[in-house]
C-alpha cells in the first residue's frame, strides 16, 4: 500500500514525464505537479529542495510556466523572496498553449508550402493539407479552451486510466 507522499511524489514525477512527452522540460512539470499537488506557493529554495533540482533549475522552468500563465509569481509581506502558485484557470491555459503551437506550427509548414517549385503541385497540395490541419486544430483547441474556462468543473466525470 502506498503512503500519501508516495503517492504525491509519484504524481509530481508523473507530472514530469508527462510533460517531457508533450516537448516541454520535465521539471517545468514536476514544478506544476508540486504546486497542484501542495495547493499552495513555493518559492524558488523551496521548490528546489522538494524536488531535489538547483535553484537555478527551479527559477528558468518557473518563468516559463509562468510566461505561460500556468502559475503566477505572488509575494508574501514582508518577505522579498517571489513566491510561485497555480495561475487563474490554469488548464484553460495549457490548451491555449497547445493551440499557440499548432498555429505556430501552420504557420512554419505554410512557409515550407510557399518554396515548392512549378511541377509540385501534388506535394504542396498534401503540404497544405497538413498546414490546414493544425490551423483548424489550433482553432479547435482555442474554442476548446474558452469553453473549459466558462464550464464549472463540479460536473461529475468518469475518467479511466490506460488499459
Amino acid at each position: 500500500m502506498s503512503t500519501p507522499e508516495s503517492a504525491e511524489e509519484n504524481f509530481i514525477e508523473q507530472m514530469g514525464l508527462i510533460t517531457q512527452v508533450d516537448g516541454g522540460p520535465r521539471i517545468a512539470g514536476r514544478i506544476l505537479g508540486l504546486l497542484l499537488v501542495e495547493g499552495t506557493a513555493f518559492n524558488l529554495s523551496e521548490m528546489a529542495k522538494r524536488l531535489k533540482i538547483s535553484k537555478a533549475s527551479a527559477s528558468t522552468n518557473a518563468r516559463m510556466l509562468e510566461a505561460s500563465g500556468i502559475i503566477r509569481r505572488t509575494a508574501r509581506p514582508g518577505d522579498r523572496q517571489d513566491y510561485y502558485e497555480l495561475g487563474s484557470d490554469p488548464f484553460s491555459r495549457m490548451i491555449s498553449s497547445i493551440s499557440t503551437r499548432m498555429r505556430d506550427t501552420a504557420g512554419l509548414v505554410l512557409e515550407a508550402e510557399a518554396q515548392f517549385l512549378p511541377g509540385q503541385e501534388a506535394a504542396r497540395a498534401r503540404v497544405h493539407e497538413l498546414a490546414d490541419f493544425y490551423m483548424r486544430s489550433a482553432q479547435f483547441m482555442a474554442g476548446w479552451s474558452a469553453h473549459i474556462k466558462h464550464q464549472p468543473s463540479d460536473a461529475p466525470t468518469e475518467i479511466t486510466g490506460p488499459k
